[in-house]
């Protein structure tokens, strides 16, 4: 992997947090090694094209361009043994600038400690912004419920909606996810889906399929008509969005 994809990789990742401008690990576990040369890190555990054939309808052939054309080179990055400081990571992410503010966030967090608990203590004196004011009694319900990695266990957590659920999982290893944010809404029309942005209260009564709203749900969408593609599609749709990739 050439060191632009490796940056286009890591650049929406949620492991992008626990690592240094060189891109080495600079917390969690296996702490110095690049990501270049970690399979899960790197994204390399991740080949899109091993999934192609989950894509259906006339969403098709478009994503096939679209692995045609960036499969090569963007994938999806993850840091297994990391899920507790990724989960503050996703946590935080709400309604703010990911580069600007997160990345600041959870480096003054990590570098004070890696325990949960103490991370909940030290959120609050970080900033005034309500996503650290919140965090502690979010890391307090995801303790209590034994560290979920099921969407209906994490929307159990206050502060926690379907897009901070959705990139949670996906970025701890589960590419049906599709987290619908500003971005995956502005250019999902690109990819043939459409749909609205899933609704927090539906999320916690009902599994999508059984959702009153999952046939006009962009998330049960994506899921339904790319499976496992469905991650990766809504990673390349932030980089398009956000410029980092020509159109």
């Amino acid at each position: 992997m050439n060191s632009d994809c490796l940056r286009l990789t890591l650049y929406p990742s949620l492991t992008l947090a626990l690592l240094d401008e060189r891109y080495v690990k600079i917390f969690g576990v296996r702490k110095g090694v690049a990501a270049q040369d970690d399979h899960y890190i790197s994204g390399r555990w991740y080949n899109p094209w091993r999934y192609i054939n989950d894509a259906e309808g006339k969403t098709r052939d478009i994503v096939h361009q679209l692995v045609e054309r960036y499969g090569g080179c963007v994938s999806i990055s993850t840091s297994p043994g990391d899920e507790d400081l990724l989960f503050v990571v996703a946590f935080l992410t709400q309604n703010t600038d990911y580069h600007g503010n997160v990345l600041r966030w959870t480096r003054r967090l990590f570098q004070r400690s890696e325990d949960l608990r103490r991370i909940a203590q030290l959120a609050p004196s970080v900033g005034r912004s309500y996503q650290l004011q919140r965090l502690p009694q979010a890391i307090q319900d995801f303790t209590a419920l034994g560290k979920p990695r099921a969407r209906d266990e994490l929307l159990k957590i206050r502060g926690v909606g379907p897009k901070v659920a959705d990139l949670y999982l996906l970025y701890t290893g589960d590419p049906t996810s599709a987290p619908v944010d500003k971005h995956f809404m502005r250019t999902a029309p690109k990819l043939g889906l459409s749909g609205e942005a899933p609704r927090a209260e539906l999320c916690r009564r009902y599994t999508c399929g059984r959702c009153p709203l999952s046939a006009r749900c962009l998330r049960a969408e994506a899921t339904r008509r790319l499976g496992r593609l469905a991650g990766w599609a809504q990673t390349i749709s932030y980089l398009l969005d956000k410029g980092q990739l020509p159109a």
